[in-house]
């Protein structure tokens, strides 16, 4: 009896409690009757509780590029939810894609988080949708490039928030001998498709960030895999094609980006306006681009100057962003020698590092010398003599404006997509090749 209802599926599962309630009538009197089907429904719903909890923790993926992914500033990217493509996508009763393209440093992780944040309160149409998402993300290392991973994610997050899709995974319990079983590259593949067919007709939304970011076997079938979804499902798929293109719609969403920053430099009202178009006309809808200048003049102004100077050193700075990565390595060569070695180290530990590492991380390991040749005996009281014990300052000084700390565990990520290597007589050097993604 337990393989017939292991075996249901949909509304089978109710007409095999039915069968097991008949066939217990004609063998057993009335009060036995209604004792074994309230004792069958009672184990029947345990159990499927109890192989729901187990299928959930073999899916569940410990991913946390999703919470380091910056927020959007304060009244940016409402002209989404009025965009005429987004509409069409929306309004439709029928399954649809949505690509939102943009160039680098445009924001398209950012419109992402902004996506799945508010899809609740934006769609008025969905009533209670399931809503399942993925980032993929270079920097945080294989487990967030890896497509099963995704796949993975992508069924838990379904299952978790809707059960009535568990009946799409008991074909995979069928074949189990024993345990949970093992997730291998074609099944969450057959258990995705399998929900096309899923009789409710209420949303599903699937969120795919950074596709370009994912690793490069099987991205083309993985695509293709979606793609097959939207015969009946919401899909919305960021950075593979043209539909929305960042750099056309963010203007007003620089123009606040920039106003945030100038208030704190307290310019005159002819030189703010000054200021702000300068920055607006050459951002090129690059966020990238008009971080790096607000924290550039706000490193300028702190030095006490007036807004004639401002003004002119705002000017002076490059108009590319790949232009700006050079600017800054240039400052950073101008360091003491101290400063550029320590720089490179953190600088190598943080792009070589299997995992990104945390601010007490790169504490520790700049305390231990790095030269191979040096005879090393750990103690106590060497480790403590060499350790910067005001590290946050000491990053942030010698490695510029390459790196940003988020998190709770204060973690440190590059935040541009460069090839930095280092040489004993010329320190930092710099190449548009990307080495390691930000």
């Amino acid at each position: 009896m337990i393989k017939t209802i292991l075996n249901a599926s949909g509304g089978e599962l109710l007409e095999a409690l039915t069968e097991a309630a008949d066939h217990m009538r004609k063998i057993e009197g009335k009060s036995i009757i209604i004792d074994g089907v309230d004792k069958l429904g009672r184990e029947g719903a345990q159990l499927v509780q109890k192989l729901l909890a187990e299928c959930l923790n073999s899916l569940r993926h410990h991913g946390t590029c999703y919470e380091k992914i910056s927020k959007e500033h304060s009244g940016t990217f409402e002209w989404l939810w009025e965009h005429p493509k987004y509409k069409v996508w929306s309004d439709t009763s029928f399954s649809d894609v949505l690509l939102i393209e943009g160039q680098p440093g445009s924001g398209k992780c950012t419109v992402t988080k902004y996506i799945k944040n508010n899809l609740f309160e934006r769609e008025p149409l969905a009533k209670q949708p399931t809503v399942a998402s993925f980032f993929y993300s270079r920097r945080e290392g294989e487990l967030q490039t890896n497509h099963s991973n995704m796949l993975r994610s992508i069924l838990h997050d379904v299952l978790h928030q809707n059960e009535t899709f568990f009946f799409h995974f008991q074909s995979l319990y069928r074949n189990t001998q024993h345990g949970t079983p093992e997730w291998n590259n074609d099944s969450p593949k057959r258990i995705l498709l399998s929900f096309k067919e899923h009789p409710a007709m209420e949303r599903l939304y699937i969120i795919v960030d950074a596709m370009d970011e994912s690793d490069d076997n099987d991205r083309r079938d993985i695509i293709h895999l979606l793609y097959q979804l939207r015969e009946t499902k919401k899909l919305c798929i960021v950075k593979i094609k043209n539909i929305i293109k960042l750099q056309d719609e963010n203007k007003p969403d620089i123009l606040k980006f920039v106003e945030s920053f100038l208030a704190n430099l307290k310019l005159s009202p002819t030189y703010y306006c000054k200021v702000k178009d300068y920055i607006v006309r050459h951002a090129q809808a690059v966020f990238g681009w008009v971080h790096l200048v607000g924290q550039e003049l706000l490193k300028y102004a702190e030095t006490g100057c007036n807004n004639k100077e401002i003004h002119k050193f705002l000017q002076s700075l490059p108009k590319e962003l790949d232009s700006f990565y050079k600017h800054i390595l240039v400052k950073l060569e101008k360091n003491e020698r101290r400063d550029i070695e320590v720089g490179l180290r953190v600088f190598q530990l943080i792009l070589f590092a299997y995992c990104p590492l945390t601010v007490q991380e790169i504490q520790h390991a700049l305390a231990i010398p790095d030269d191979i040749d040096t005879e090393y005996t750990p103690s106590a009281e060497s480790f403590e003599e060499n350790m910067i014990y005001d590290i946050v300052k000491g990053i942030i000084h010698c490695g510029g404006n390459f790196l940003d700390i988020k998190g709770p565990h204060e973690t440190i990520y590059f935040n541009l997509r460069i090839k930095l290597f280092s040489s004993s007589s010329h320190g930092f050097s710099y190449q548009k090749q990307p080495l390691y993604s930000g």
